[in-house]
């Protein structure tokens, strides 16, 4: 559930190839300046990936600007290869449409029970608005930056 509402996924796939390869496939693909993602090994089997996508324009020291994020642990089994991904949007777009829904629907319920200005209700549920856009936003995000991944290393879901 709270995967849901934070908008966040986690996927495995296996391959064919064999953990060297893999890794090395995944870093010749990093290496490739034409690609809609950029990405590194943070340790021997664990890789980070973004999208060149920004969503915040202005520059804040320790403040994640890009679109998606994608973590990713290359494991091995049995079966052969597996790569565990988790994904997820920018802060803004998982976190603040939940705020902006709850901040909406609060207005609507405080100038109701006030009998207040109408000019209010329609505040409150273009808030409402807003954080299912951006909700949807960051939905279109994640799942972009996961279908290239997917399409450039020709993975198979479990």
């Amino acid at each position: 559930m709270v995967d849901i509402i934070l908008n966040t996924k986690k996927i495995n796939y296996s391959s064919n190839l064999k953990a060297d390869s893999l890794k090395n496939k995944i870093e010749e693909l990093f290496n490739q300046s034409n690609s809609t993602f950029v990405g590194d090994f943070t340790n021997q089997n664990k890789f980070s990936v973004y999208d060149k996508w920004s969503v915040i324009a202005w520059d804040v020291p320790n403040f994640k600007r890009k679109s998606a994020y994608l973590e990713g642990e290359i494991l091995k089994s049995a079966k052969g290869t597996l790569l565990n991904l988790n994904m997820r949007p920018n802060t803004m777009l998982s976190v603040g449409p939940i705020l902006a829904v709850l901040f909406g629907i609060i207005l609507i319920i405080a100038t109701r029970l006030n009998t207040g200005n109408s000019r209010f209700q329609f505040i409150g549920l273009f808030f409402i608005l807003v954080g299912i856009l951006y909700y949807a936003l960051g939905s279109y995000s994640r799942n972009r930056l996961l279908n290239n991944f997917e399409k450039n290393l020709g993975l198979q879901k479990i």
